[in-house]
């Protein structure tokens, strides 16, 4: 250790000032590199938290923007009772989801091909005066 710092005497103070500017800025960017190192998944995991409570938001507004057109639609609703909200609360919800990993055109061809084209045909109404 004393002949390190018998070492650092001799340097001129010029040399002293620019070895301490270099220790100090290259402890700045190391620990600027280990906080990010910290950080960073904490902060993809937030992003996430974010990210999944917006896309509930929009699935609410979208069910509730889809059950007041069906409300104000004016079809019959004994003889084509409305679809449970919750059930297009989840499909809004999964369809967001969906659009977060794919691209809005893969999404579309999704709903065509799987979801729409794949329905079963509706069952017949029923008449109620049928009915005991």
């Amino acid at each position: 250790m004393e002949h390190f710092l018998g070492e650092l005497s001799t340097l001129t103070p010029g040399t002293l000032a620019a070895l301490a500017a270099l220790a100090g800025a290259s402890g700045a960017v190391l620990a600027a590199l280990i906080g990010k190192l910290l950080v960073t998944p904490m902060l993809g995991a937030r992003d996430r938290q974010d990210r999944e409570a917006e896309w509930r938001k929009h699935a609410l507004e979208l069910t509730k923007l889809d059950l007041e057109r069906k409300l104000k639609s004016g079809r019959d609703l004994r003889a084509q009772p409305l679809r449970p909200s919750i059930l297009d609360f989840l499909a809004n919800y999964r369809d967001l989801q969906e659009l977060g990993k794919s691209s809005p055109k893969d999404l579309y061809t999704t709903i065509l091909t799987k979801r729409v084209a794949g329905r079963p045909a509706p069952a017949p109404p029923l008449d109620y005066d049928e009915v005991d």
